[in-house]
């Protein structure tokens, strides 16, 4: 899952049910967990493209807004 941070990792707030990009109606918070760092789990994630660009001619199709949509409506069919 995408998520978007605005404070530090280590204080663990997700911050994805606020971002503006997403629907107002949707009801993140019926479908929220909050659990602490599992085995596993990367505390930073990010990417960087540019190398990848440069040798395979890759560009971006699906803006961040689309693919948040996207992800919504898949989320919306197939949680439960």
């Amino acid at each position: 899952m995408i998520r978007a941070i605005r404070n530090a990792p280590e204080k663990g707030e997700d911050e994805l049910p606020k971002a503006p990009l997403l629907p107002k109606d949707d009801d993140f918070e019926a479908h929220q967990e909050l659990v602490g760092m599992q085995a596993g789990d990367v505390p930073v994630t990010y990417a960087d493209s540019s190398a990848f660009e440069k040798d395979f001619g890759f560009h971006p199709s699906v803006t961040v807004e689309e693919g948040l949509r996207e992800f919504v409506k898949w989320y919306k069919e197939y949680s439960f």
